[in-house]
């Protein structure tokens, strides 16, 4: 069986793939390399690949020289070389993207057929992508540390505060996101009846219905919205903090639980 070989189709499929491939793996490793210089990689490879499959007519040949030397040269001239360690990191990076790129993308055109439409599918991909990364990205920053600065009135509090996407309590009565806090952290306010404490409902598991003290601060700064360092400080006026013991917070790294909820708000 004969096939006819379009190089120039070859050559813009290849640069295509490689170059959405080389987008994503610079989102997913927050590169700064210039997208002239992805776009010189996937040249590279596109080329490359077209020379070898022209030249070499041994299918396994051709595939071990893609994976041994045009892979490399392509990660090499996408990215700038930041030690052994770092390069093997962003090769293994490229082939996870490769896979996860060229999955969609055939699944999408062998269920739904339509291989003429082949660059709707793979920007389709791409954007699928970049969503799936950016879907990643919100998690991680919600679920690391940031830096908290309560201030009660007559004390600035620096502490540690974890972003809790499940905490979707609410004050009834003011209408303001509830967040948690170590209640010993608040104990020269609270003996000295700086701080009124009121009492609000809530349910959660293990306890259907309960009462929860809580009080009202002056204001927050919270260290980059969602955890995000590069992010501004986020300023909330007038927080709702609920009292907690200092129980719920055996074995952990921070003292206030903060509610998702004012990301949004």
């Amino acid at each position: 069986m004969k096939y006819m070989f379009y190089p120039d189709v070859f050559w813009v499929t290849n640069f295509v793939m490689d170059l959405l491939v080389l987008m994503l793996v610079r989102r997913a490793k927050k590169s700064r390399s210039r997208i002239l210089r992805i776009c010189l990689a996937a040249a590279l490879g596109a080329t490359s690949s077209t020379f070898l499959f022209l030249t070499i007519h041994s299918f396994i040949l051709c595939q071990v020289l893609v994976h041994a030397l045009i892979n490399p040269a392509v990660v090499l001239t996408g990215f700038p070389i930041r030690g052994t360690g770092r390069f093997f990191k962003d090769m293994g990076m490229m082939y996870l993207v490769t896979v996860f790129l060229g999955g969609i993308l055939s699944f999408g055109m062998a269920t739904l057929g339509q291989w003429k439409y082949f660059f709707l599918w793979a920007v389709g991909a791409f954007g699928v992508g970049m969503l799936t990364l950016g879907w990643l990205e919100a998690g991680r920053s919600l679920n690391a540390g940031c830096q908290v600065l309560l201030l009660t009135g007559e004390r600035s509090l620096k502490l540690t505060g974890f972003w809790d996407t499940g905490n979707l309590l609410e004050d009834p009565f003011v209408k303001q996101p509830v967040h948690i806090i170590q209640e010993e952290l608040l104990e020269e306010e609270l003996k000295g009846q700086r701080l009124a404490v009121r009492y609000i409902p809530f349910h959660s598991l293990g306890q259907e219905q309960g009462l929860l003290r809580v009080v009202t601060l002056k204001a927050m700064y919270v260290g980059g919205q969602g955890g995000r360092g590069d992010a501004a400080p986020l300023y909330i006026e007038k927080p709702v903090f609920g009292l907690a013991k200092e129980t719920l917070f055996q074995r952990e790294n921070y003292q206030v639980i903060l509610n998702a909820r004012c990301i949004s708000a």
